[in-house]
């Protein structure tokens, strides 16, 4: 482990489980500690579907921030990586369907284009708080000043919200 927080990473061990892993555990329902296993990840990290209607280009998006989560087992940061893109893909999800709308890209800012689907009903007037804390957290991600480091359950957990943001996102598209 390096004075980072992280591991170090060389070519005798890029292809190892993150040592990290180890001070994670998950709860039995019987109440019975068990250490996170990779495999045991990788099956969360999958569950989370978004639907065919989403553009191919945002489909795309997303599968590759769900594939950098799953390398987290062997890179713990790429759980945060995966994380602060997963916020770059809700964006693009909305810029995709504002133009599906047709409306003419004079809609340039991302909070011009949640208002934009917002005042058209495909955002609901009471999920405006919850999409200024996303387009927060894409500009926090994307303009960072330190490095975040996530837990991995934080992590899938927001890969899940991702997936229905988008799904909602498209519904009825």
């Amino acid at each position: 482990m390096s004075v980072l927080g992280f591991k170090d990473l060389a070519l005798a061990n890029w292809t190892e489980r993150d040592p990290v892993l180890d001070v994670f555990v998950k709860v039995t329902q019987e109440g019975v500690l068990e250490p996170l296993e990779p495999d045991a990840l990788v099956a969360e990290i999958l569950l989370p579907q978004i639907q065919p209607s989403i553009p191919q280009d945002v489909r795309a998006l997303f599968e590759v921030a769900r594939g950098c989560m799953c390398y987290g087992c062997f890179f713990y940061p790429l759980f945060t990586l995966a994380t602060e893109q997963l916020y770059r893909v809700i964006e693009a999800g909305v810029r995709a369907r504002v133009k599906a709308l047709s409306e003419p890209m004079a809609k340039k800012t991302y909070q011009s284009q949640i208002d934009f689907l917002i005042e058209n009903g495909v955002i609901p007037q009471a999920d405006r708080l919850r999409w200024v804390a996303i387009r927060e957290l894409r500009n926090i991600a994307s303009h960072p000043y330190m490095q975040e480091i996530l837990p991995p359950g934080n992590a899938i957990h927001r890969l899940g919200q991702c997936a229905e943001t988008l799904n909602s996102l498209f519904a009825g598209a």
